[in-house]
């Protein structure tokens, strides 16, 4: 069964790459006796997705969703070790190339970052 990923609740087409890196937001001090402390914020993820090459339609689909000026905030869903996760999530950057075969359009290192709100 391929991976499933829905971007507000679209399934989009599955990544060729897909990356999880956790974080612990925390603030740091330390004390006049140079002991550090520090308190965990919140946790949070982001979610890499890599495409070696999308065709213009998907690339489309997928943008119209992670680029939207009117819902920059979104729901992710992914499946993790068998269980379906959700995330609300914003995009970073959206770096691609472009290339055409044939009549359609095609991209090529089409990639972006979903990081946690």
């Amino acid at each position: 069964m391929a991976a499933v990923f829905k971007f507000a609740g679209t399934v989009v087409k599955p990544p060729s790459y897909f990356k999880i890196e956790s974080y612990n937001l925390t603030k740091a001090s330390r004390m006049s006796s140079g002991l550090m402390t520090m308190e965990l914020i919140a946790k949070k993820r982001k979610f890499n997705f890599k495409y070696e090459v999308i065709s213009g339609t998907h690339l489309d689909a997928i943008m119209a969703i992670v680029d939207n000026p009117d819902n920059i905030f979104f729901e992710l869903s992914y499946q993790e070790n068998g269980v379906t996760k959700t995330a609300t999530v914003y995009v970073g950057a959206i770096p691609r190339e472009k290339f055409r075969t044939g009549g359609e359009w095609y991209w090529r290192n089409f990639e972006f970052d979903l990081i946690e709100q």
